[in-house]
């Protein structure tokens, strides 16, 4: 993955997706996955959601994520769960070569690439994967090389025709007042999500380390973002991120942010999970809304897709198999 993806593709995202690999030599990881009930106030404590659910069909058979230095990438198969993978055998790469494909960055759709070729992949049945790496050539222009690093500032690609991209708007990118505006609004969110007795993280202080801004849906504004506190012990800094999506009425003046979803890792700093976004997306005809998100571990990153019912729910829709 690209450094940036390393440093967090902090909506896994879901403490197995580590695996049993990654349990041993990770300190005990705390989750809270969450959305509000009706009756519950804006920034007041969240509920418990559903388990994720399968792959979204809509979304296509692959994800393609853009790889370290951009000259390479990795394709991602959604059949491929941490509950799967163990029973997995083999894959057959003859059936997406070639395939035409949709190419979405943070700030939306970038172009469009076919899979040029697919090495070899034996998921075998340990606790991650070596998802198979792939070239890429352009849609457009003959002799199009297999560098997927020529091909513009991607994040992820996906078969053609079943996404639309939505915007991010990041809060390095916009002015300097709706910067400390929305910085401050997720802090207070984050702050107002419940703390654990026992969290060693209670009343610090939050920093926002990613944070973007994106319309979900018609007179809605959105924020996600990965807020974070640290703890400086000196024999074991601890470290907790926590990805908050958080919705507002855009027609209404005034309109104050309230937390949709959250969920929360901690650990030492050198190992917890954190979450970097991928893209928004919207998908098939009823465009249901999705953030898909990289989930980074110490020598694990798998994928997560977080969807949006149209009653402005969010869940967890599907993860992937850690990644090696």
């Amino acid at each position: 993955m690209s450094a940036s993806l390393r440093g967090i593709v902090s909506l896994a995202v879901i403490a197995s997706l580590a695996g049993a690999c990654e349990q041993a030599r990770q300190a005990p990881a705390t989750v809270d996955t969450t959305t509000p009930p009706p009756p519950t106030p804006p920034d007041t404590a969240l509920s418990p959601l559903p388990p994720p659910v399968p792959w979204d069909t809509a979304a296509g058979p692959l994800i393609v994520v853009r790889g370290d230095s951009g000259e390479t990438a990795v394709v991602v198969l959604p059949q491929y769960t941490d509950s799967t993978l163990p029973v997995a055998r083999s894959f057959d790469s003859a059936s997406v070569r070639g395939a035409a494909l949709d190419l979405f960055g943070r700030t939306g759709a970038v172009g469009q690439a076919r899979l040029e070729s697919v090495e070899a992949f034996e998921p075998g049945g340990g606790a991650c994967v070596g998802w198979p790496t792939v070239a890429l050539a352009a849609a457009s222009g003959a002799g199009a090389t297999g560098s997927a690093g020529a091909l513009g500032g991607w994040t992820v690609a996906l078969a053609r025709g079943r996404a639309t991209a939505l915007p991010l708007d990041s809060i390095e990118a916009l002015p300097a007042a709706d910067s400390a505006r929305l910085a401050a609004d997720v802090s207070r969110l984050a702050s107002a999500l419940p703390d654990t007795p026992s969290s060693s993280f209670r009343g610090l202080p939050f920093t926002v380390r990613t944070a973007y801004r994106f319309a979900p849906a018609p007179g809605v504004q959105a924020v996600v973002a990965d807020a974070v506190r640290k703890l400086n012990q000196e024999a074991n800094p601890l470290q907790e991120h926590t990805l908050l999506i958080a919705e507002r009425d855009s027609t209404g003046a005034g309109s104050r942010f309230r937390a949709v979803y959250s969920e929360r890792k901690s650990g030492s700093e050198e190992r917890v999970e954190s979450a970097e976004i991928l893209a928004a997306l919207a998908f098939g005809p009823a465009r249901r809304t999705a953030l898909l998100v990289s989930r980074i571990g110490d020598e694990t990153t798998a994928y997560a897709l977080i969807e949006r019912a149209p009653s402005g729910q969010w869940r967890l829709r599907w993860t992937s198999a850690p990644g090696c």
